[in-house]
């Protein structure tokens, strides 16, 4: 049991979970817009390649980003930097998960298997490997490896990518920027010790505050976007942005105040829960 609650904390479990909701939600949605019959075994084979190539995905940037984990006090107590997982064993695993990940999505079509991919080369190709140690805006790119599930689960239910498709990981894309820059602010120090050139590493909280308060912006005008474009109701949109609100609300008086971390840890929470409610309310709508 201790090994295999290890293997959830290295694949991010909770962070998972949220962006499979994207990707579930925005393949329910695209059924849909397509008119087409719920099928459980697509439904399932759907679930299951995006779960497990987004485990995967996290477990290797895990492994590369192990050096810097050991320097951070939020994450020294992580399974590699304490050795209670290898990073061997942690590779391994995760490579197994995405292979498998990607075998799934071919039960469904290539455009699954193909967004599959893509998450995984943006994220550790671009992402982690090329640009988070060396530039403050990594994250701008990287942001679209987290957009992968919601246009894989779109085009695996409409058998194309699609402008409702595009517009959904739009919106996860940038939202990721928002959600790793409120939180980077948050944990300025923690980055700072690891050399890690984050936005408010580089250019100071108040520029992090800022960049998060115009990104938030971005997102709000996506997701209204997204509702002209019906794909959420007007009940499900008013009620999903209310935490955005909040969460510009709280930047705006912090550019004021100057209480730029506890209001960028305030806004990181409340994005958090913009983002679910947005997928959830979008398929149930």
């Amino acid at each position: 049991m201790g090994k295999l609650k290890d293997f959830m904390e290295v694949f991010k479990v909770k962070q998972t979970l949220l962006l499979l909701i994207t990707g579930i939600c925005s393949y329910l949605e695209g059924l849909r817009i397509a008119g087409k019959p719920f099928d459980a075994l697509s439904f399932l084979a759907v679930s299951l390649s995006m779960f497990l190539t987004i485990s995967g995905t996290t477990g290797v940037n895990m492994v590369l980003d192990a050096d810097i984990d050991s320097l951070m006090f939020r994450t020294k107590n992580r399974p590699i930097p304490m050795n209670r997982l290898t990073k061997r064993e942690t590779l391994v695993t995760s490579m197994l998960l995405i292979v498998t990940g990607l075998v799934c999505g071919l039960l469904v079509n290539v455009y699954v298997v193909a967004t599959g991919l893509l998450g995984f080369l943006i994220d550790i190709g671009v992402y982690t490997w090329l640009l988070k140690r060396k530039s403050p805006w990594s994250v701008v790119f990287g942001g679209f490896a987290g957009g992968m599930p919601a246009l894989g689960g779109w085009a695996g239910a409409t058998g194309s990518f699609g402008l409702g498709g595009v517009m959904l990981m739009l919106l996860v894309a940038v939202w990721s920027s928002l959600h790793i820059w409120t939180l980077a602010t948050y944990y300025v120090d923690d980055y700072r010790k690891a050399n890690v050139p984050m936005l408010p590493v580089v250019y100071g909280e108040k520029r992090g505050v800022q960049g998060s308060f115009l990104v938030a912006l971005l997102v709000l005008f996506i997701s209204s976007a997204i509702y002209y474009l019906g794909l959420i109701s007007i009940w499900g949109y008013v009620i999903s942005v209310i935490p955005l609100l909040l969460a510009i609300v709280f930047l705006a008086i912090s550019l004021r105040r100057g209480n730029y971390r506890k209001a960028s840890f305030r806004a990181f929470k409340m994005v958090n829960m913009f983002m679910g409610l947005f997928f959830l309310l979008l398929a149930l709508s």
